[in-house]
């Protein structure tokens, strides 16, 4: 069979997946191209050659929810910066849940073990909300995060505004827990205030966190770890 890029099957499935919950889908509709062309440039591709690579890409990619959550991050991109840039063309669509919902900026972050400043993997990353595991605009969106070594120890959450839990005038408390088995646990507290509008590009971005082997680990013995 011919070459062919499984994630350009993969991006399309998850746009697919974002359009069809979004409210004004006969408008949404039209920026199918633009968006899928947006996502598949901004991430490598996977070229395969036979069926069998195929199916072992799929497996893989259902495997990987952190893979899954860069094309959705990158397909929510998309969509609101195609629909910014043809606003005067096409009648906007609603945002999602409808008119007057409110958005938390997106969470980006960065751990790292503390002698070395290596990423690791493994560590488990979560967002809490009143000691609970925050809701995420998208189901699929992992909380808790765990890193891989393609992350480079990065993180990145996006959580739900929930009307009848939180306030829309004050900043709401949330707490950041890092956890792995060879490293000491860290809690990150976090505030967040709604944004004005719906604005993909809006990122509260956390400092560096760093975490310190537990007492007789053998730092170098983490970083084989898959």
């Amino acid at each position: 069979m011919a070459i062919r890029n499984i994630i350009e099957d993969l991006v399309t499935s998850v746009v697919h997946e974002v359009l069809s919950k979004e409210q004004g889908i006969e408008h949404l509709e039209i920026y199918f191209d633009d968006i899928v062309t947006y996502v598949l440039n901004r991430i490598p591709p996977r070229y395969v050659t036979s069926e069998r690579g195929i199916l072992h890409d799929r497996i893989d990619f259902t495997r990987s929810a952190q893979q899954k959550s860069d094309i959705l991050f990158l397909a929510h991109e998309a969509l609101g910066y195609v629909q910014s840039r043809r606003a005067s063309h096409v009648p906007p669509a609603k945002n999602k849940g409808g008119e007057g919902e409110r958005f938390f900026p997106h969470v980006l972050g960065e751990v790292l073990e503390e002698t070395t400043f290596g990423p690791i993997s493994g560590i488990e990353v979560a967002l809490l909300y009143n000691g609970k595991r925050a809701l995420m605009i998208e189901p699929q969106w992992p909380n808790p995060y765990r890193t891989v070594k393609a992350t480079r120890g990065f993180y990145h959450f996006w959580p739900k505004f929930i009307e009848s839990e939180m306030s829309e005038s004050e900043p709401v408390e949330f707490l950041v827990r890092f956890t792995h088995p060879s490293l000491e646990d860290v809690e990150v507290g976090l505030s967040l205030r709604l944004a004005d509008n719906f604005n993909l590009g809006n990122s509260h971005v956390l400092p560096i966190t760093l975490m310190k082997t537990k007492e007789g680990v053998d730092v170098s013995t983490i970083f084989d770890e898959d």
